[in-house]
């Protein structure tokens, strides 16, 4: 701390001297100038000879050379004097490219000591506290920002760091970062924490509903919510509230798959999920209807989840030789092995 004030003192003394150092620079050229006029209010008068004309003329051109020098010498300190708080920004930038991130935060300290409003060292400054881990006085720097979605990105950043080590202060800061910056995406991240982190889907169910409100044309959040949807009825005991949440995820998943495959690189997922749950249902005409359009989404002929999916809506629909065909496929995953077993199984028995 100690250190930091004396830096602090030294660049306030720094900026001091040079304001009056520039101070005496204006004056001299001002002076000059003053001097050089004077010659030249003589030269334009009447009643000059060519004699004193002639006379007056070197003095003339010598004022006006000198006033010109000291003219850009003002102007040199004066720019030098209102870029002080640059030159220990971009010291900072370049330190924390170094990865020293220490140094770095005390020449943005000292860039916001000398302009108290300068929005860009502010940012770094939490930035790189965020870095340390010194959350407290990120804070402090962000209090200080007056542009909201560079704050909200600071937030952003910082849910994601501690995700893993931290996930219900990664939700804190997803919250903060919901008021200033894409409020859709925070509530997603804090779903996401909610599945993954803490294994609570209701609790997920309800910010991927706030972020769908916010883009009902996110494929991503349709995917999410209605997964969500299942694990919350996979939890639940009643059949009613089974079947009606279920009910709701294939509405949801139908939604996303209205959006169209167009900017979704899982679309397939979608797809494959909406099937799934029209098998649980007994409703094989839809599941293999779906379970097509994943294999044919996932653009991967041997998509085993895809062919499952379609070999249990054949099972269904008593077209064995056909769903064996799919669950060959399947088989060679050893994801979806298990399950093809039991409907190799399930084939044999219906046959006999």
């Amino acid at each position: 701390m100690r250190l930091i004030l004396i830096n602090l003192m030294i660049f306030a003394l720094t900026a001091s001297l040079l304001a009056e150092t520039c101070g005496d620079k204006k004056k001299l050229f001002e002076d000059k100038l003053d001097a050089w006029k004077e010659i030249e209010t003589k030269m334009k008068s009447t009643d000059i000879t060519k004699a004193q004309y002639d006379e007056l003329l070197p003095k003339y051109n010598l004022l006006w050379e000198e006033s010109e020098n000291l003219r850009k010498d003002y102007l040199k300190c004066k720019d030098e004097s209102e870029n002080l708080h640059k030159a220990a920004y971009n010291q900072g930038i370049q330190l924390k490219k170094d990865k020293n991130l220490k140094e770095a935060l005390e020449k943005f300290k000292e860039a916001i000591a000398i302009k108290d409003d300068f929005d860009e060292a502010y940012y770094q400054a939490a930035d790189v506290c965020a870095d340390l881990g010194n959350f407290t006085e990120m804070e402090k720097y962000l209090e200080g920002m007056k542009n909201t979605e560079d704050k909200g990105k600071i937030y952003y950043k910082v849910g994601n760091d501690i995700i893993h080590s931290n996930p219900d202060r990664a939700i804190e800061y997803y919250l903060k970062m919901s008021k200033y910056y894409k409020p859709e995406n925070a509530f997603y991240l804090i779903g996401g924490v909610y599945v993954t982190k803490k294994n609570d889907p209701g609790k997920a169910v309800e910010y991927y509903r706030k972020a769908l409100k916010l883009d009902p044309k996110d494929h991503k959040i349709y995917n999410a919510l209605g997964g969500s949807l299942v694990e919350q009825s996979n939890l639940v005991k009643g059949k009613e509230e089974k079947d009606r949440l279920t009910d709701e995820a294939i509405s949801v998943f139908l939604k996303g798959i209205q959006l169209g495959p167009k900017g979704y690189r899982k679309f397939y997922e979608l797809c494959v999920r909406l099937s799934q749950l029209y098998n649980v249902q007994g409703r094989a005409i839809s599941a293999l209807e779906y379970a097509d359009k994943a294999i044919t989404y996932s653009k991967d002929a041997k998509y085993s989840l895809g062919h499952l999916e379609r070999a249990i809506a054949l099972v269904k629909m008593k077209k064995y030789d056909e769903a064996k065909r799919s669950l060959m496929i399947a088989q060679e995953d050893f994801l979806t092995k298990q399950s093809v077993d039991f409907w190799l199984g399930e084939i044999e028995r219906l046959n006999n």
